[in-house]
């Protein structure tokens, strides 16, 4: 019998901890698509569920399994951790209780049935699952219409706009900065920046301040560094969010700015003409096919 490949991911966003998870299943040419939605809820618990989840639907006792995930934490856990915990009475080194107890211990006792092998791929080889799983996350968003509505209804959609930039920007580049906001705002879209005290990033924040625009500003460290909006809210970006090649750490203001990208609707990224990161997060907001421009200025013009 052919081995059963399960690809799985899991989708949480932080500010609202809504959350989704799907896992596809492959057996030769048969193919199977499994997802579902929570409330009050982790990434990591939505990347446990659908293992859990895919691994229930299995029929047959005994079955070869291949799972496939981008999660380092369901990996480890396997692999590594599970061992350890077990003979500490469930404790992990530093002799705190194992988060999420209870649904390890539902996946280990459906490994035990089927002879399971754990691999860990980068986020960008499991597209699949993540989009089934971030389609469940957002369906939690859409309201349904009634049903003896006897007009069509609009479902409200809201843009976020990610608007991003190098510190080092001449003042013509900030007054771009600050028309996009002003045409955001106007429009009525939700701003989504980093939380560098320079350049781009400070002209936005500014401007949103002085708007009271839409927005929510992203980092990496417990407070804003430029502040942020009192009127907005802050997102902490924790750096194991996304991995490299191998499972190795990304840059921390990397790992923000794809958290940025990924929970942007388009993305406008004003560029000096030499800053990597600005190029890099443009190229990676594409990457995930959405809507991304590249504003570039000439070099040599005096900075703001």
């Amino acid at each position: 019998m052919n081995p059963i490949i399960i690809h799985t991911d899991g989708s949480c966003e932080t500010q609202t901890r809504l959350g989704g998870w799907a896992a596809i299943l492959q057996c030769g040419d048969k193919r199977r698509e499994l997802s579902g939605s929570a409330i009050d809820t982790t990434v990591n618990i939505m990347e446990l569920t659908a293992v859990i989840e895919a691994l229930s639907a299995l029929k047959q006792i005994g079955t070869d399994v291949q799972i496939i995930t981008d999660s380092n934490y369901v990996v480890k856990g396997i692999n590594e951790w599970l061992p350890d915990w077990i003979a500490r009475g469930w404790k992990t080194a530093g002799k705190k209780p194992v988060a999420n107890r209870e649904l390890w211990e539902q996946l280990q006792g459906l490994i035990a049935q089927h002879t399971v092998t754990f691999t860990w791929v980068p986020r960008e080889q499991n597209t699949e699952a993540d989009k089934l799983a971030q389609a469940a996350r957002i369906a939690q968003n859409t309201p349904a219409i009634p049903p003896t509505t006897a007009q069509p209804v609009a479902t409200p959609t809201t843009i976020h706009l990610m608007i991003a930039g190098s510190r080092y920007a001449t003042w013509q580049m900030i007054d771009y900065a600050r028309k996009v906001v002003r045409r955001a705002h106007a429009k009525g879209y939700t701003i989504i920046v980093g939380d560098n005290p320079k350049g781009i990033d400070m002209a936005v924040v500014q401007e949103c301040r002085r708007l009271k625009a839409k927005v929510l500003v992203a980092g990496v460290t417990n407070r804003p560094r430029n502040g942020g909006c009192s009127h907005g809210s802050y997102i902490r970006i924790e750096r194991d969010s996304y991995r490299a090649m191998g499972g190795n750490l990304l840059d921390k203001y990397t790992v923000r700015d794809r958290w940025m990208a990924d929970n942007a609707t388009m993305g406008i990224f004003v560029w000096n003409g030499d800053s990597r990161g600005t190029k890099q997060g443009h190229d990676y907001m594409v990457s995930r096919g959405k809507e991304a421009h590249l504003i570039t200025f000439k070099k040599g013009a005096r900075r703001g």
